[in-house]
């Protein structure tokens, strides 16, 4: 079980790297937001991290 949580762990850490090495630090912050959200039970926060993330995503060029 340890080995189990080290490893969700490690992972986590990593997703959230090639994130913020992708998309900065708003990146970061919207996964932090979601992931604090959907820990909470917060459907304020995870939305918000939600809209940070999907405006990352679609970028400035969509119309």
């Amino acid at each position: 079980m340890p080995y189990l949580a080290l490893f969700v762990a490690v992972l986590v850490v990593v997703a959230e790297r090639v994130i913020e090495a992708r998309y900065g630090v708003f990146g970061a912050a919207g996964v932090i937001l979601l992931a604090v959200g959907i820990k909470s039970r917060n459907a304020t926060c995870s939305c918000m991290g939600a809209a940070v993330l999907t405006v990352l995503l679609i970028g400035p060029g969509a119309s």
